[in-house]
């Protein structure tokens, strides 16, 4: 008898999008499901590496790259819009052939709003109802329009918990929400359960752990920041710089007495570096915050210059004392450090994913 089938397809808006879906494809599996992932580059290299056991199909991304300045950022993006747009359209009729060859089951799409088919269930995954944009007015725009394309998908699924004990406030948790079914699905962290080998473990202390994402030129401007940075203070603390690679998943980009530059590290190796962390520095993307929070480590964010969305996180995060949050123009690591050993960081909520939520989910879209 066949296995059903589903295809997912996270969008190439750094990689927060893919890692989140691993929690979720692993929970497919465990209900049977032949899992296909489409995508390319460092999705492709990260989630073969936490997935070896699922297809991948090649499917181009959106392949976004920002402003090196974040006030130009909006005008970046428009200038783009025209390649966004065919993207979407792109990856609608890609599916269309793919449906046709593998009769997928259930299609999944992580915020890519082509990834959808009429004679399959589509999901689409977002924690974004609320996208905060540079304008209140196009903040409202916006709404409407992804609310009317949504009407394409059988459901949306929203990584966070519903009403005020949540994590992305009025994002993931609008007034208004969409007419089609909605599904909160928790936290997707898939660390939380990463085996370690503890006979490698190095549980030498570090001051920082630099965890680093995002689309171009941001990504390395951040890289090069914090290592720069680090090794003027000489103190211990690990860098990743978030370039995965197939071939070599743990590789060593630059090392000296104190510090170590990775390209990427698989997740055992990554929890590692967490738990001998005394602070994260990070973006602040939603993915990295699920993440982090059961580690019950002191967070710094650097939001990416122009990404709103980040920026909101961060001001809520601040507010509630589960991190502080600088702006990269005017970030200065020694006085971070300092401001964060007074400061009185609070425990984020936590509400883990669970397997029987998705099967529930699951048998309503066929309702």
């Amino acid at each position: 008898m066949k296995r059903p089938s589903i295809c997912i397809s996270p969008i190439d808006w750094g990689l927060g999008h893919a890692t989140r879906c691993i929690t979720l494809i692993k929970g497919f599996e465990k209900l049977g499901y032949q899992v296909y992932i489409a995508t390319e580059g460092y999705h492709e290299a990260i989630l073969k590496e936490a997935l070896p056991s699922c297809h991948f199909l090649p499917l181009r991304g959106y392949r976004i790259r920002y402003a090196k300045w974040g006030f130009i950022l909006p005008l970046v993006l428009l200038f783009q819009l025209p390649q966004i747009i065919y993207s979407i359209l792109y990856e609608y009729r890609w599916l269309q052939k793919a449906q046709a060859q593998y009769e997928f089951d259930l299609i999944v799409s992580d915020n890519r709003f082509g990834f959808y088919h009429k004679s399959a269930p589509s999901v689409f995954i977002t924690h974004q109802l609320n996208l905060q944009m540079h304008f209140e007015g196009a903040t409202r725009l916006f709404q409407k329009i992804q609310y009317a394309w949504l009407k394409r998908f059988t459901a949306c699924w929203i990584p966070d918990m519903e009403g005020n004990n949540n994590l992305s406030g009025i994002l993931a948790n609008p007034k208004h929400k969409p007419s089609i079914p909605l599904w909160y699905m928790g936290c997707l962290s898939r660390l939380i359960d990463t085996p370690i080998n503890t006979t490698t473990n190095n549980s030498v202390p570090i001051v920082f752990l630099g965890i680093v994402s995002g689309p171009e030129p941001q990504r390395t401007l951040l890289e090069n920041l914090l290592w720069k940075a680090g090794n003027t203070l000489d103190i211990p603390f690990v860098v990743i710089a978030g370039t995965p690679s197939k071939e070599q998943p743990n590789k060593l980009l630059e090392e000296n007495k104190n510090a170590k530059l990775y390209a990427h590290l698989a997740a055992p190796e990554l929890v590692m570096e967490i738990k001998r962390a005394e602070y994260i520095i990070c973006r602040g993307g939603y993915t990295t915050l699920m993440e982090l929070i059961p580690f019950e480590k002191k967070l710094i964010f650097i939001p990416t210059p122009g990404q709103t969305e980040q920026m909101y996180l961060g001001k809520l995060w601040e507010e509630k004392n589960w991190a502080l949050c600088y702006a990269q123009e005017n970030f200065k690591l020694n006085i971070a450090l300092e401001e964060a050993s007074s400061f009185h960081f609070k425990q984020a909520p936590f509400k883990a994913f669970s397997i029987e939520a998705l099967e529930a989910a699951i048998k309503q879209l066929t309702l």
